[in-house]
């Protein structure tokens, strides 16, 4: 562990480009394992820094080689008798919406007389009837707890009127 770390220091320093601190070259003077590390961290170091650029790779010329050739050849002219039928085309679908629209416009069902009253009246008349036919078993409950809600009340009354003198 304490061998990891001190490589990590190392690393750290070389990576940096400072020089190493003394305590850290008293430790690498002691130990063989860190002597080798130091060496091979410090030529890889040196081999990356002075490696020349990859060339570029022939996957890489044949992709651009057909870019050149795709911009060279052009896109294909449209005939000037196609951009006329389609803008005669899409005048023409405009016009026709126009007068199905004038159309529906002129041509709708007008409104009737006196409104109807049927449906308020249904209404008010089942509300009449509501109490009568909706069954005890829809109010049972609610019932049950007005008469503990009453109880609660009366128990309370009780000990209020028990704790006074």
């Amino acid at each position: 562990m304490k061998s990891w770390l001190a490589k990590f220091r190392i690393s750290t320093a070389l990576d940096s480009g400072e020089p190493l601190p003394a305590k850290l070259r008293q430790k690498i003077a002691a130990d063989a394992e860190l002597q080798h590390f130091v060496r091979r961290a410090d030529a890889l170091g040196r081999a990356l820094r002075h490696q020349p650029p990859p060339s570029a790779t022939p996957l890489h010329d044949s992709i651009m080689r057909a870019v050149r050739e795709s911009a060279r050849r052009g896109q294909p002219r449209r005939a000037p008798v196609s951009y006329w039928l389609t803008a005669s085309a899409a005048s023409a679908a405009v016009m026709a919406m126009g007068a199905v629209c004038l159309w529906l416009a002129l041509h709708r069902a007008a409104p009737g007389g006196a409104p109807s009253l049927d449906g308020p009246a249904m209404v008010l008349e089942m509300s009449e009837q509501m109490p009568s036919t909706v069954p005890l078993a829809m109010l049972a409950p609610l019932s049950d707890e007005w008469a503990r809600v009453n109880r609660d009340l009366q128990h309370t009354t009780e000990v209020l009127l028990a704790s006074f003198p």
